[in-house]
């Protein structure tokens, strides 16, 4: 996926003017950090210097001050292989306020009818369709829609609010068209790790336990994967 910068640039600041105008305080995340998420792909610079993988759980401790947030920032992965669609540096608004599931599909559908008018983009589909993490894709009907993906185990969560049978509030959205189904979206409420996989070395040095009470729900989007659904409208 080619990327323009003008419209990346146009797209970030449209986002941060309107979760400002909505009282979110921003925060500044630098790129590098000390420890790392565990077993993932991360680049590391040196002895315990790594690119920022995540913006949590830095971004959780503006929490202990502000019930609404956000950061803008660069993120980087050490992938496999990469793909159009995710490349080893990618741009993300991680945005929390205490809500639910609710609140973050309100919030996120404000942000899309925002970005349009104030950037005059052909409108992407408002409708949102829920499945559990376990259904298949192909038994949606609709042509042109949200797909937002329930229940995420504990095995593919990060600090998420873990519920029974090793589920979790972990959700995201994918936008289908036509046979086109692409992830954009991760979203979740704040709460202890469930994940014996993925977790931060140390994490009572980082993480305070008091924030899981606040009932923080999170949801960053991928920018650019953003842009290129618009590109294709």
């Amino acid at each position: 996926m080619e990327i323009d910068n003008y419209k990346l640039s146009l797209a970030i600041n449209t986002i941060r003017k309107f979760l400002l105008n909505n009282a979110f305080f921003e925060t500044h995340l630098y790129s590098t950090l000390n420890y790392k998420i565990e077993n993932t792909s991360t680049f590391q610079l040196k002895d315990k210097l790594f690119l920022r993988y995540n913006p949590e759980p830095d971004i959780w401790q503006i929490g202990e001050k502000h019930n609404k947030f956000f950061w803008i920032g660069s993120m980087f992965r050490d992938e496999p292989k990469l793909s159009p669609l995710h490349s080893y540096e990618f741009t993300v608004v991680d945005i929390y306020e205490i809500g639910d599931k609710e609140s973050v599909k309100k919030r996120f559908i404000e942000i899309l009818n925002y970005l349009e008018k104030e950037l005059s983009l052909k409108p992407l589909s408002k409708k949102i369709v829920e499945v559990d993490y376990k259904d298949k894709f192909n038994n949606i009907k609709e042509k042109e829609c949200w797909i937002l993906v329930n229940e995420y185990p504990a095995e593919e969560s990060f600090y998420d609010t873990k519920l029974k049978n090793e589920r979790t509030k972990k959700f995201e959205f994918f936008y289908k068209n036509g046979d086109s189904i692409i992830e954009t979206v991760a979203c979740g409420e704040l709460g202890e790790n469930a994940n014996s996989r993925h977790y931060v070395k140390d994490e009572k040095n980082i993480v305070k336990s008091s924030l899981f009470n606040k009932k923080f729900i999170g949801f960053g989007i991928g920018i650019e994967r953003l842009l290129f659904l618009y590109s294709k409208k």
